[in-house]
């Protein structure tokens, strides 16, 4: 009985290790310096990235929880030579939204965090010289009276080879 629950910790240790060592590998390929997104509102310093942005950070100072949603646009150019098919919109958390504004003016979404319900497939293609809005919109409510305080939240944009385009808002919450 004994070397069963011995046999059995030493499965569950090792396979806790393995877990580790397979999710620190999969974080570790990720990183790619010349993915950095560069949050100063100038055109990205990432390589990979097509467009050109007017902005991607946007602090909304002090909001109240009483004053419901803020929301935000950014702009997205593409000054490329070829049209870009952009496959996914997603948030960093379930108190945010993203909407791809067309460039006739429609909306798609609204799109938010992965792993938190279904998220739609985005699968829009900025045209070479076309401009398109992301529209970021935070709910401050959406996490009641723990969700006071100072937040930062993410949105990105992913074309159809996996360049991220990253856009941030900040706020502090008050009741």
């Amino acid at each position: 009985m004994k070397i069963k629950q011995v046999i059995v910790w030493i499965l569950i240790v090792v396979g806790g290790f393995g877990l580790l060592w397979l999710t620190g590998r999969n974080k570790a390929s990720n990183i790619n310096p010349q993915n950095e997104i560069n949050n100063k509102g100038n055109q990205s310093t990432n390589s990979g990235n097509q467009l050109t942005e007017s902005e991607t950070f946007y602090n909304f100072g002090t909001i109240s929880m009483k004053n419901g949603n803020v929301s935000k646009m950014f702009k997205v150019t593409n000054k490329t030579d070829k049209d870009i098919l952009y496959p996914n919109l997603t948030t960093s958390c379930m108190c945010t939204a993203a909407y791809f504004i067309r460039p006739d003016g429609s909306k798609a979404g609204p799109f938010s965090m992965v792993g938190m319900g279904f998220v739609p497939k985005l699968n829009e293609t900025i045209k070479v010289g076309e401009s398109a809005d992301i529209e970021v919109v935070y709910d401050p409510n959406a996490h009641g009276p723990a969700g006071v305080g100072m937040i930062d939240r993410f949105v990105e944009l992913v074309d159809e080879n996996g360049h991220k385009l990253q856009f941030e808002i900040k706020a502090n919450v008050t009741p």
